[in-house]
């Protein structure tokens, strides 16, 4: 097999010995998150499909096997060495291609080939943190949905039966309709942002339970209204419903959920075929901040981009890095070296001016991330700058302190402060 070529059982994530049926079925959850619609590429996406072809044939799986045992395949890059802890050592030195300014980034190399293939690596070992549980999905919340859902049929049931003898039971829409009405204008985007709606319901729904009230006498008013309180918060409780499905789907987006099974996913600069150098320096960046692997518990994600309100640009994520119930967001730039600081935007300026390429929108993306995350899960922004010029790497400098939860420095620095700021968490155990 030839040495850049991806291995086919660690593609699919299955040990060599694998059954067909475990073939099958670590492609199909491949499939689940490499597939466009999700957080993947088409390139990826065919690639899984040929190592599957590959191998759940018998005749070309014992071929593909010989043709490794003649020519062993070499570790993905991707893979780190076992080691319980990470390494803030210094970073190894850069290999043909990998300095100086990237003009000449198609002459081969590893800074003018391809990525080799995707970097589904799986833990080294079993660890609490093999599926960290840091997103909400809908398969989450459907216990929370059902039982909202039926605390508010009950409300409605309760309200039937004790509704007055001398109130036309036609008013019982009068609290109906607002009930079923705002999760519904809860789902379209055009109709949640339309304030006099929800005060039509809210308006409607008051109108309804002052009549009922007045119409019933003695204690079992107060039973009533006791059943209509319960009635508007389960309304309340189904008109937030939405969002917290909305959130769930976006975030499923942002990160697969089946990406967290593998300890490393993706190729760095996939997506960037229109960009070689910020692809050069996408692989570049995820050579130094994959060891933050060696970190019991940590999933790497490579190659995302952050949601983005309606009508702004997007901003294309290099890299995330989570552990437990913390979120590093890293985005990598090759700058030259100079003295950088924050402005109160969020951007990075040197010697106090604006820069091509200095509002990196690191800050913007942070902020939309927090915003499909759960509440509990922190998230930090970080620049990894590395130098257009080796020789002149050590005249860089950063700001400090670091402007709200946004940090620049160099790779090696950002490394650090990461390794730091994760070893403060435990992994999730998700046992």
């Amino acid at each position: 097999m030839r040495s850049d070529q991806p291995d086919y059982y660690e593609l699919l994530g299955v040990e060599r010995t694998a059954t067909p049926e475990e073939i099958t079925r670590a492609y199909r959850r491949a499939m689940r998150a490499v597939h466009p619609d999700a957080s993947g590429t088409s390139g990826l996406f065919r690639l899984v499909k040929t190592a599957y072809d590959t191998l759940k044939d018998p005749a070309s799986r014992a071929a593909y096997d010989a043709r490794d045992r003649t020519a062993p395949p070499e570790p993905p890059r991707s893979r780190p060495e076992p080691d319980p802890a990470p390494d803030p050592g210094p970073r190894p030195g850069p290999g043909p291609g990998s300095g100086g300014r990237q003009e000449g980034a198609g002459s081969g190399g590893p800074s003018g080939t391809p990525p080799p293939g995707p970097s589904f690596t799986k833990p080294q070992a079993p660890s609490p943190g093999s599926a960290l549980r840091v997103r909400p999905r809908f398969g989450s919340h459907w216990y929370r949905v059902a039982a909202v859902a039926a605390w508010t049929v009950v409300s409605l049931v309760a309200v039937f039966a004790l509704w007055p003898a001398g109130l036309p039971l036609g008013f019982l829409l009068l609290l109906a309709f607002p009930v079923v009405a705002m999760p519904l204008i809860a789902l379209e985007p055009t109709l949640r942002s339309l304030s006099w709606l929800w005060a039509v319901c809210v308006l409607t729904f008051a109108g309804g339970a002052v009549l009922a009230a007045a119409e019933t006498k003695g204690g079992a008013r107060w039973t009533l209204c006791g059943v209509l309180l319960g009635l508007a918060v389960g309304g309340a409780g189904l008109a937030a419903t939405p969002h917290l499905v909305r959130k769930g789907r976006e975030l499923d987006r942002l990160i697969a959920p089946e990406s967290l099974d593998y300890q490393i996913f993706n190729v760095p600069g996939a997506g960037l075929d229109h960009d070689l150098a910020r692809q050069v320096v996408a692989r570049e960046s995820a050579a130094g901040l994959e060891r933050l692997a060696r970190l019991d518990g940590v999933r790497i994600v490579h190659a995302l981009t952050a949601p983005q309100p309606s009508g702004q640009a997007m901003h294309y994520v290099e890299h995330v890095v989570l552990r437990g119930d913390r979120l590093a967001v890293v985005m990598a730039r090759r700058w030259p070296a100079g003295a950088y600081a924050w402005t109160g935007k969020g951007a990075l300026t040197t010697i106090g001016r604006p820069f091509p390429g200095g509002d990196t929108g690191i800050g913007a993306a942070v902020k939309e991330i927090r915003k499909v995350v759960p509440r509990r899960v922190r998230v930090r922004g970080f620049v990894a700058v590395l130098p257009d010029d080796p020789a002149r790497s050590s005249q860089a400098r950063f700001p400090e302190p670091e402007y709200g939860d946004l940090l620049a420095g160099s790779l090696e620095q950002v490394r650090e402060r990461i390794a730091d700021w994760l070893g403060e968490t435990d992994p999730v155990d998700t046992g």
